[in-house]
């Protein structure tokens, strides 16, 4: 886990990382507010809001934002550049990673059924597993949104 996550100690770490204009990931808000309700105080919850540097100032302050800010004990920041979201591999809005208390990566994915579905999944499913079961397995599910960062204009771009 990045040393730039300070883990709350013997809780789980959520992170979930959005683009503040992509209206599917008003579902994966949704479904984060069931899992929060039930299982929220084991739960260190951060969401990263991508801001690219090159957006007009507020662009990441998006309705997506307040959401998320509203939610009880989560804290949201932005990523500016998706610089977080590339380090953990998410590049999807509404990528969730969950960290067990001792930092392993336990899950990475969606908690939505489909592109702007709220409703039973696999990966909230697996993240409640984990959190009640505390199984040394790691989990995986699809992620279904918009992409976290913009694709190159020209091929000399390209890394």
């Amino acid at each position: 886990m990045p040393e730039r996550f300070v883990r709350a100690p013997g809780a789980w770490t959520l992170l979930v990382f959005l683009h503040p204009q992509c209206p599917c990931s008003r579902a994966t808000l949704a479904e984060l507010a069931k899992l929060l309700d039930r299982e929220g105080e084991r739960l260190a919850t951060r969401v990263f809001v991508w801001a690219p540097r090159q957006a007009p100032p507020g662009f990441e302050r998006s309705e997506l934002w307040t959401r998320a800010g509203a939610l009880p004990g989560v804290e949201v920041v932005a990523d500016v550049d998706g610089a977080v979201a590339r380090e953990l591999g998410a590049r999807t809005s509404g990528q969730v990673v969950l960290f067990s208390p001792d930092g392993v990566e336990r899950f990475s994915g969606g908690i939505t059924p489909a592109r702007g579905h709220e409703g039973d999944s696999t990966g909230a499913d697996a993240i409640r597993g984990l959190l009640r079961a505390q199984a040394s397995r790691s989990f995986t599910a699809p992620v279904f949104g918009c992409a976290l960062q913009t694709p190159p204009s020209s091929p000399r771009e390209l890394p």
